[in-house]
């Protein structure tokens, strides 16, 4: 089990992550994917050199960005829907500035990462003791659903125990 400093320290260090992918995607010019993976290394470098976090912790909080914006990329372009139907929940319960941060960089990059989705067929799937961002899981074992109202480490399945999720649209 991990000790919760160190559960605190990454869930605020995924959030000031993808805030600095947000702020990078407001001054780059051309808005390409390879854009896109530049200004998630600018934020994971800049993690690392304020001492935030560890090289290896960015590597991995950098895998989990580019995973949740894909997700919500992929949901946006498919459908058409709202960010907040992608969210699965009650928008009241989330924090305005990180809704605010996540649905500026999902809407920017929904182009970029159309190419992305095309690389990538298959569901995404997260595991026990990553972190994440807002949204739901469902267990692939039992259905479960599991909702983040805000950042924070992938439990495992509360019903089954087990330990492997995809996200989803469902409520």
């Amino acid at each position: 089990m991990k000790e919760p400093n160190l559960d605190q320290k990454l869930i605020v260090a995924y959030d000031k992550m993808m805030a600095r992918v947000a702020n990078l995607l407001d001054t780059a010019e051309q808005q390409a994917l390879p854009a896109l993976q530049k200004n998630i290394e600018k934020a994971k470098h800049q993690a690392v050199e304020l001492k935030e976090i560890t090289m290896e912790e960015a590597e991995k909080l950098a895998y989990y960005v580019r995973r949740d914006l894909r997700d919500a990329a992929e949901y946006l372009e498919q459908t058409g829907e709202e960010l907040s139907v992608w969210l699965s929940f009650d928008l009241e319960l989330v924090e305005e500035r990180l809704l605010d941060v996540f649905s500026k960089v999902a809407d920017k990059t929904r182009l970029e990462l159309a190419q992305l989705e095309a690389q990538a067929k298959r569901s995404e799937e997260y595991h026990t003791g990553e972190i994440t961002s807002i949204g739901t899981l469902v267990c692939k074992a039992c259905n479960t659903l599991v909702h983040f109202k805000k950042t924070g480490r992938i439990p495992p399945c509360p019903k089954c125990h087990q330990t492997v999720f995809v996200r989803t649209s469902r409520q």
